[in-house]
């Protein structure tokens, strides 16, 4: 199987989720996304070692995102069980998701190709468990990627359709956009003016460490010649400059736990308000800085927000 460079550009972007059947009965930590992450990695590398090898080394460029197992709990069930770490119960009954994004084009096909491959077993050969999350087997009962699945998790896109989406867009003297965080969210922050104090875990999702996040992971995605449709200086201005502004919200601090440390940070809602006029564009800049942010929260359903968004941190999506 051929392995997709690290400078190579993503055509498309792909948000899937896994449907899984817990072999036996069980119970599992509430937030498992390190453990959804070493699966993930560890059912590629059994198939496609290279390709594994290529996703673990280029963690830097974080080329996909892993949810924690998602439970068919209600969830302030699961908020509270995620808060105290206690187990929940899994039972073959039920089936159970896990959500992945690919975020270089060339992974989607080779994801294919790797399931065609596992399914291709012998005629009366036992099945192998799909994947094993911690001590638990699963097996794979269904993969989605419909965008009109009514869990609105699901979907696929490409930079060049978010660029014309976002040309369509003609915002009004102020405009919102609303950014629902699904899972724990944090951001791992510096101050680069003054490093005196050092860095911290952001627990509040404050425009200025939103916006130029994404504005950063759309350089380090894109491909080369729709890269420069974010300027991510223009959009730190306009942070800095008080033109997007938190107009509502709906959040609470939450923490989880690792295997070795807990992790603090929010969960819920937050509308941000953009505010106008606009800039005129140029042949350079062909977009406003108000239609690269409502381009960045749609980026945002796929590439997730903010600190370990290959662990299950930082799940988004526009509301």
């Amino acid at each position: 199987m051929n392995t997709p460079s690290q400078g190579s550009s993503p055509a498309k972007l792909y948000a899937l989720m896994l449907r899984l059947r817990p072999l036996e009965r069980g119970t599992l930590m509430p937030f498992s996304g390190e453990l959804v992450h070493g699966a993930w990695l560890e059912w590629i590398r059994a198939a496609a070692p290279d390709v594994a090898a290529m996703l673990h080394d280029g963690n830097k460029r974080r080329l996909f995102t892993c949810s924690s197992v998602l439970f068919p709990l209600p969830e302030e069930r699961v908020r509270a069980a995620e808060r105290e770490n206690v187990h929940l119960p899994l039972t073959p009954e039920k089936t159970y998701q896990v959500r992945v994004t690919l975020l270089l084009g060339e992974l989607f096909p080779l994801f294919y190709n790797t399931l065609l491959h596992f399914n291709m077993t012998e005629f009366g050969a036992k099945k192998p468990p799909f994947m094993m999350i911690g001590k638990q087997a699963f097996l794979l009962e269904e993969v989605v990627a419909d965008r009109d699945d009514p869990g609105d998790w699901t979907g696929f896109t490409s930079f060049a359709q978010l660029v014309e989406k976002a040309k369509e867009q003609t915002p009004g003297k102020s405009e919102t956009v609303s950014l629902e965080f699904a899972s724990l969210t944090s951001f791992n922050w510096l101050n680069m003016v003054d490093k005196t104090y050092g860095n911290f875990f952001a627990r509040l999702p404050l425009p200025q460490y939103v916006f130029p996040w994404l504005a950063k992971r759309w350089q380090a995605l894109a491909p080369p010649e729709l890269a420069g449709m974010v300027q991510v200086e223009r959009i730190q201005h306009y942070v800095q400059a008080d033109g997007v502004v938190i107009d509502d919200y709906a959040l609470r601090p939450h923490r989880v736990q690792y295997a070795e440390h807990p992790q603090y940070g929010f969960v819920g809602r937050c509308t941000y308000l953009l505010r106008g006029p606009d800039e005129a564009t140029t042949k350079d800049a062909p977009l406003t800085v108000r239609q690269q942010l409502l381009m960045l929260a749609q980026l945002a359903f796929y590439t997730g927000v903010g600190y370990k968004t290959t662990m299950g941190m930082g799940q988004v999506r526009p509301r």
